[in-house]
């Protein structure tokens, strides 16, 4: 008889007491509590840099509104991640609780890979936004200086933008907007 390790819930992992010293963020994928350090200073810049020129855009555009982490998107009981940046199409900002988080399913997640995350961001977290159908999914590779762009097709993931070092890249959830990527690699 196999032993099935129970899946932790999202009200079980809200009343779980951090140490106020510690370090580390956690969000829950899967059931399962995930540890993850703080994000670096590369990290923090490339994330800034998006954000800035995102929102730009959105205002301009009255597309929505991006949000940055750390902020809970509830996909459901035991699925709590907390993506780099979250994007929400401005006819469904009723999923924003302004004391909760992310109360369902984003339009766009951007998560910025650091060197102990790529497994997570990679196949854990794409997996997870795939199922949960995420319409548009980015991986940011800082070390490599990529840009992978994941449009949600037939339930499935499939790469429709690719650039490294240079190049652009073009997001159909924020309307068609380009990014050139050496404006975040430098």
């Amino acid at each position: 008889m196999a032993v099935v390790a129970k899946k932790m819930t999202y009200q079980e992992f809200r009343q779980l007491e951090f140490d106020e010293n510690d370090p580390f963020l956690y969000e829950l994928i899967n059931g399962e509590l995930v540890k993850k350090s703080a994000p670096n200073p590369e990290h923090q810049e490339i994330s800034g840099l998006l954000y800035n020129k995102i929102f730009t855009h959105i205002v301009e555009k009255k597309l929505g509104k991006i949000l940055y982490a750390p902020i809970d998107v509830f996909l459901d009981e035991h699925n709590v991640p907390q993506p780099d940046l979250v994007f929400v199409r401005q006819e469904r900002l009723d999923i924003i609780d302004k004391k909760e988080g992310i109360l369902g399913r984003p339009d766009m997640v951007i998560e910025i890979m650091s060197p102990n995350s790529v497994k997570r961001d990679r196949f854990d977290k794409k997996d997870l936004y795939e199922r949960f159908a995420v319409p548009e999914y980015w991986i940011v590779d800082p070390q490599n200086m990529t840009i992978e762009i994941y449009k949600l097709q037939n339930n499935r993931y499939e790469l429709i933008a690719f650039a490294a070092q240079s190049g652009i890249v073009r997001s159909e959830a924020l309307g068609g907007w380009e990014l050139e990527i050496n404006q975040l690699f430098s």
